[in-house]
């Protein structure tokens, strides 16, 4: 798969005056990392970042260019504002493409189910796998389709991973499984006139059991 490509532009603008950039709709951000001599200033596009950060995450490795130059980088890092939700700084990582690194993938869970008598439920949302930037995977596919029954479960072990990927992740931990459904009202009353039942036939046994 080609790798993905994002546009930049170099800053040369620094400390309060960045709040202009982002008035004028640019996030200011740094690219660093150990093939970076120092760290580069960018700015990007606050609303083709977005899209471009919705679709891709932290873990997707892509080009990052501008004029006079490029580099491989991941997302490290977002800074946003607490109230608008807009990005207020980013983080550019230029890794090393020779060297293992570790990160923490999202999961998404394909084709969940349920029943009255179980419910699904996810306990994981990522795991920390290592690989080389190159392989880093955007996120890992788990078909959870085939949980069914109270008790049924999917480990991290049960991951299939990429070629290259090792997990980090103790493989004992569950990712999604099928818990017991709270009982309703009128469920508790059938279960109570069941054991109600069963209750009532079994002293009748005893009784006739002492007359013989």
């Amino acid at each position: 798969m080609a790798k993905v490509s994002f546009p930049a532009q170099v800053r040369t603008v620094t400390g309060k005056q960045v709040r202009q950039l982002r008035r004028d709709g640019l996030v200011p951000g740094i690219v660093y990392g150990p093939v970076v001599e120092g760290t580069v200033p960018v700015m990007v596009d606050r609303r083709d970042f977005m899209k471009f950060y919705h679709a891709h995450g932290h873990s997707t490795l892509f080009d990052l260019k501008w004029d006079g130059g490029v580099e491989s980088v991941f997302i490290r890092e977002v800074q946003v504002d607490p109230v608008r939700r807009n990005p207020l700084h980013i983080d550019f990582f230029a890794p090393n493409l020779r060297r293992v690194i570790r990160a923490m993938v999202p999961l998404v869970l394909h084709n969940p189910s349920g029943t009255s008598r179980a419910i699904f439920t996810e306990l994981r949302t990522d795991v920390e796998i290592e690989a080389l930037p190159a392989r880093m995977p955007a996120q890992l596919d788990v078909d959870v389709s085939g949980l069914e029954n109270v008790g049924d479960a999917i480990h991290v072990r049960d991951l299939t991973l990429p070629a290259g990927v090792e997990l980090v992740t103790d493989g004992d931990e569950i990712i999604a499984q099928m818990a017991p459904a709270a009982l309703s009202e009128d469920d508790t009353d059938e279960a109570a006139t069941e054991d109600q039942a069963v209750a009532s036939a079994e002293s009748v046994e005893s009784t006739e059991e002492s007359a013989e």
